[in-house]
């Protein structure tokens, strides 16, 4: 069957993972916590910040989880009221800083409009929230090629369940087996399978090297650039 729509992640597939992420945290944790940059980088490597290397460790809980995962190696002892507080302010509390850091990976409007052009939908799957992962796309100027922002918290269960791949086909009217998925961790290549999409496509702007990711995926490409080279030549993309 033919694709016909591309579900992307959003970090490290579409964003630039550790120049954006690792500046906004350290910037964060310092602040919530009152500690130096030492300290920052401490509470990072709790939930997967390689500090030799100055990135995030493939399949981690800040690479690849949700909000509320964080919040519950941060704040272990939070009520779930205030675990919900904990989350608001990750999410959209730091929103500033966040936009003056947000670095896409490559210059993204001319794969968008090459993937349109093939008359494909477009969506974001993200464990980020959708109101945080809508401002993003919004400042990096592409909101407007999306048919859905898919997040943690317009699903019943976040990546891997299957359940942003089955969302997407919904809300497009598509078969989820006429969906690719695209994205730079194990996760997104899980979430393809589990959400019965037609495509897996691994990148490798993220964390994930080849040995993590390719082994589950149906393709692997260094980036989201050579995308739209990659479906014009599928077989049944011809027909």
């Amino acid at each position: 069957m033919a694709i016909r729509g591309v579900l992307f992640d959003k970090d490290g597939t579409l964003i630039d993972v550790n120049g954006t992420w690792v500046p906004v945290y350290r910037h964060i944790l310092m602040q919530l916590f009152d500690v130096d940059e030492a300290g920052a980088e401490a509470l990072m490597e709790q939930v997967g910040y390689d500090p030799e290397t100055g990135r995030f460790t493939p399949g981690s809980i800040i690479a690849a989880g949700t909000t509320a995962q964080l919040v519950d190696v941060w704040w272990p002892q939070a009520t779930p009221a205030q675990r919900r507080d904990y989350a608001r302010i990750l999410d959209h509390d730091f929103t500033p800083i966040v936009k003056d850091a947000l670095k896409p990976l490559l210059p993204l409007v001319p794969v968008f409009e090459a993937l349109k052009a093939q008359g494909l939908r477009l969506g974001v799957a993200t464990n980020d929230s959708q109101l945080s992962a809508r401002n993003h796309m919004d400042e990096l100027g592409v909101l407007s090629f999306f048919d859905e922002i898919v997040a943690a918290d317009t699903v019943p269960v976040p990546k891997p369940s299957g359940d942003m791949i089955r969302h997407f086909a919904r809300i497009t009217g598509m078969s989820p087996s006429e969906i690719a998925m695209v994205g730079d961790n194990g996760h997104d290549m899980e979430e393809a399978r589990n959400g019965g999409a037609g495509l897996a496509v691994a990148v490798l702007s993220g964390n994930a090297g080849p040995e993590h990711i390719s082994h589950l995926a149906d393709y692997t490409i260094a980036s989201v650039a050579e995308l739209p080279a990659l479906l014009a030549v599928l077989p049944d993309q011809a027909d």
